[in-house]
């Protein structure tokens, strides 16, 4: 069996320590999950999951050794791609912000 000499793939960028202020804004799904909003209301940042117009769940965000995560039936921690601009979710998969045509 011969071994392949191609490289692995590199490494993308992605930070579990970030500011918060970073990722607010509006947020698509890759993988079929519902879309988010991050916002700051004022005296914290939250995260909201929009299921439809009438139904949104919404919870603090929280930042504790690095790692950045809310509690949504259990911790669900958020890894940022600024390179690619791109959320990672431990339970919903990837992300893309959705940018707002002027």
């Amino acid at each position: 069996m011969k071994r392949k000499k191609s490289k692995p793939f590199p490494a993308s960028q992605v930070d579990t320590s970030f500011p918060i202020s970073d990722i607010c804004g509006m947020w698509k799904s890759l993988c079929g999950s519902p879309d988010i909003e991050i916002y700051y209301d004022g005296s914290r940042f939250r995260l909201q999951f929009s299921y439809k117009q009438d139904t949104a769940f919404t919870v603090p965000l929280s930042q504790c050794w690095g790692i950045t995560f809310f509690n949504f039936y259990g911790i669900i921690r958020i890894a940022y791609d600024d390179e690619r601009d791109m959320l990672s979710l431990t339970n919903e998969g990837e992300y893309k912000r959705v940018y707002n045509e002027v």
